[in-house]
């Protein structure tokens, strides 16, 4: 299979994609260029890099593809990949809408894109970290999460056919109305109530699998 991870940071789970992939599969990673205007992407891009470099064996076929929120979003050419998989930075990509003042437009441009680069019938999944159903987007993203219904509601609008859900990472000790941040393992707060994030554990996260759909009838 030819996989697109969608912003994958320091490579946390790069480091499980690329050996598996590296002998029957490619690898793209859509990530930030050294070149981005943005001095933290930039760095961010460069470290990355470094970390590929460092174990030819392990990444030596993996291959990049600019991303850059929110003015250049493509991942890869039309009708190219089988999977696309986007972990915990679905929030990510909801930032230029909220301080622009609209909830959906640039999301719906990842959904979009996502779309168009899938072959029919390929698979989109989404980790991401999950709001209650109820709450308003603006509220969820400062807390860095979205509500369920919301994420499937705009992937279906791009196109996409919800194909499966699953808890395996959900957390039901979360009350789904703190930063993500403060929760394990990041702990921002440092000190402060730092027993009783501990015993909530990490963020309450959703999976979800949305297929293309094989025909342009919908099926």
């Amino acid at each position: 299979m030819t996989v697109v991870e969608v912003l994958p940071g320091g490579g946390w789970y790069t480091e499980i994609l690329a050996p598996f992939l590296h002998d029957h599969g490619m690898l793209v990673e859509a990530t930030p260029a050294v070149s981005s205007p943005n001095p933290f992407e930039r760095r961010g891009a460069l470290e990355y890099q470094q970390k590929l470099a460092a174990k030819p064996a392990a990444y030596g076929r993996v291959t990049l593809e600019p991303f850059e929120l929110p003015a250049y979003m493509p991942l890869g050419a039309p009708d190219s990949a089988d999977m696309v998989l986007t972990f915990l930075n679905m929030h990510d990509l909801m930032y230029a809408n909220i301080h622009g003042g609209v909830t959906d437009v640039f999301v719906q441009k990842f959904f979009e894109s996502a779309y168009r680069t899938l072959k029919r019938g390929g698979i989109l999944g989404v980790v991401a970290h999950r709001a209650p159903a109820t709450m308003p987007i603006s509220e969820s993203f400062k807390l860095a999460r979205l509500p369920q219904p919301f994420v499937i509601e705009q992937a279906e609008r791009a196109g996409f056919q919800l194909a499966g859900t699953s808890e395996i990472v959900n957390n039901p000790k979360d009350p789904k109305d703190i930063p993500v941040f403060d929760l394990p393992p990041m702990l921002m707060l440092g000190a402060s109530d730092r027993a009783k994030y501990q015993a909530i554990g990490p963020a309450d996260d959703m999976t979800l699998k949305f297929v293309k759909p094989i025909d342009a009838a919908g099926r």
